[in-house]
């Protein structure tokens, strides 16, 4: 569960590594869980990257640490919160994606630019 103001890294080759979120794009409520878009801006960037401090980004949570449960009522949770940036509404912004992702991202149709699902 993420809200405004949570510090997210972003598991992709964007070159960003560390992100503010200060607007989560949701109809009812304030909290995001997996599959939902974030307005972030980025805190800490590698110094080869192109893309700038404090830029603005939209980008999509693809990893909780808050337990999801499943059609199966099983639950699936993660270590870490994760996020990908995005360039477009539906295309990442990096070449590739670290780790695994969760299937509850599979309604937002670009599950097949993640490497592994879980």
């Amino acid at each position: 569960m993420i809200q405004k103001s949570s510090l997210i890294k972003p598991f992709d080759t964007s070159g960003i590594t560390n992100t503010n979120v200060f607007h989560v794009y949701k109809k009812l409520g304030k909290i995001a869980n997996t599959g939902d878009f974030l307005k972030v801006s980025a805190r800490e960037v590698n110094p080869e990257c192109v893309l700038k401090k404090k830029s603005k980004h939209i980008s999509i949570l693809i990893k909780t640490v808050y337990k999801n449960k499943r059609l199966d009522s099983s639950y699936v949770k993660f270590n870490q919160n994760g996020l990908v940036i995005l360039k477009k509404r539906l295309t990442p912004k990096g070449t590739n994606v670290k780790g695994p992702a969760s299937k509850n991202i599979r309604r937002k149709k670009f599950i097949s630019s993640f490497p592994r699902n879980i």
